[in-house]
């Protein structure tokens, strides 16, 4: 399929750990992935890294986020790079947030 809406996106597992219900919509192409996550309140997606660098963009909400030893609050309209292999983690503050995430 060349053409997608966000809101019809096929559920593909979770993002969060098992404690959480978040949701992980994406779109996987040969060689990238574009997710469209959504997490409640108080979500938190445990410390991980992986190989792929990563761009994250909120949409909607307020999201923690650590990469490496740097953290920061990002809203709507805020980006933040994850380099491959940099430790990361991120949360839901109090409200639900939903955000775009694009790696390799």
């Amino acid at each position: 399929m060349t053409f997608y809406r966000l809101a019809e996106l096929e559920r593909i597992g979770t993002a969060v750990d098992a404690k959480s219900a978040g949701e992980r919509p994406a779109i996987r192409g040969e060689r990238m992935e574009l997710g469209y996550y959504r997490y409640p309140a108080g979500t938190r997606k445990a410390p991980h890294a992986h190989p792929q660098e990563q761009i994250v963009a909120v949409i909607k909400g307020r999201l923690g986020y650590r990469v490496g030893a740097d953290v920061r609050i990002l809203g709507p309209g805020e980006a933040v790079r994850i380099p491959p292999n940099v430790e990361h983690d991120n949360w839901a503050l109090d409200e639900d947030v939903e955000f775009i995430s694009c790696k390799a």
